[in-house]
């Protein structure tokens, strides 16, 4: 079979610094046990599991905001995601004596500066994200002028008597999955202002997948989780592509591989370069007159996530 693989792909600079961050603390015996990250670290099951399996437990609970999920921690460490936390966030951490240590990735930490600049002006600033995502949440707690959306439907519901208003994103997204958005709210509010997209990651993996040569299928290696992975999907179905969304090798199918003949492969910011290239190898190597190249099962061992 004919593989592309498609550049940039894998773990980006915020994933990268916050992997190496996690390896040194699960490492380094002066931390104060025990160890709690609040959240996911990334948003790959794979890396959450191998961490917990080094010592550092993950709290997560989809109906709680990081602040409640403080409650649960009464001693030791705690470490702040990639994602970035509320200000409410760490001086709660701070009144309840933690050691804190910090991974927010730097260009989330810029893009929640970007939006805390902006009120300070005068502007009521919306946020296109998922309501539920760490960086909405952020977002959220720096006052009532912050409006997060996902929809054409949040916008048109959208009171806001201020003559100034701005747009940005969660940097899970890019300025190309928000366009559309961005057109309705300019229609509601010609005097918009656009924040500039901060994050260069996404959008140069969404502009790889569109931009690639024509192939069969498209196939991303990410988790279910991971929103930046399954934005890649859409990318690649908006330009007429057909794609899928893959843990790893064990999520291919042969029946689906044997009808292809020249496919690509990407993977999200989130996800480790040793399940991508488990991917591209299976499929350069897939015969479909040779079952002995057939098997789905993964090799990949615990811990070399992390390479």
């Amino acid at each position: 079979m004919e593989v592309v693989t498609l550049s940039p792909r894998g773990y980006c600079r915020g994933v990268v610094d916050a992997v190496k961050e996690m390896q040194k603390i699960a490492k380094d015996p002066s931390i104060p046990r025990p160890v709690h990250v609040l959240g996911l670290v990334v948003h790959n099951e794979k890396i959450v599991r191998d961490f917990e399996d080094l010592g550092l437990k993950t709290l997560n609970d989809e109906g709680k905001t990081r602040l409640e999920l403080l409650d649960e921690i009464d001693g030791g460490t705690v470490v702040f995601t990639a994602h970035g936390v509320a200000d409410a966030v760490y001086e709660k951490a701070e009144k309840k004596g933690l050691s804190i240590i910090d991974t927010t990735c730097k260009d989330v930490k810029k893009s929640q500066n970007a939006v805390k600049r902006h009120l300070e002006e005068g502007y009521d600033v919306l946020f296109v994200g998922k309501p539920d995502h760490p960086e909405s949440e952020t977002v959220k707690s720096y006052g009532d002028g912050v409006h997060v959306i996902e929809s054409e439907e949040d916008i048109e519901a959208l009171d806001i008597g201020n003559g100034r208003i701005a747009l940005t994103n969660q940097t899970t997204m890019s300025l190309y999955d928000i366009y559309h958005l961005g057109e309705r709210a300019r229609a509601r509010f010609p005097h918009l202002k656009i924040i500039d997209e901060i994050c260069d990651a996404t959008r140069s993996r969404q502009e790889a997948v569109k931009n690639q040569p024509a192939v069969d299928h498209c196939f991303v290696v990410g988790d279910r989780r991971s929103n930046n992975s399954k934005k890649l999907v859409e990318t690649a179905r908006k330009a007429r592509i057909p794609a899928s969304l893959v843990e790893s090798v064990e999520d291919l199918s042969v029946e689906h591989l044997k009808e292809l003949g020249k496919v690509s492969v990407t993977s999200g910011a989130s996800t480790p370069s040793q399940l991508t290239k488990e991917v591209v190898r299976f499929l350069e190597n897939f015969d479909t007159a040779d079952p002995a190249t057939h098997e789905t099962k993964s090799l990949v061992r615990k811990h070399n996530l992390f390479r």
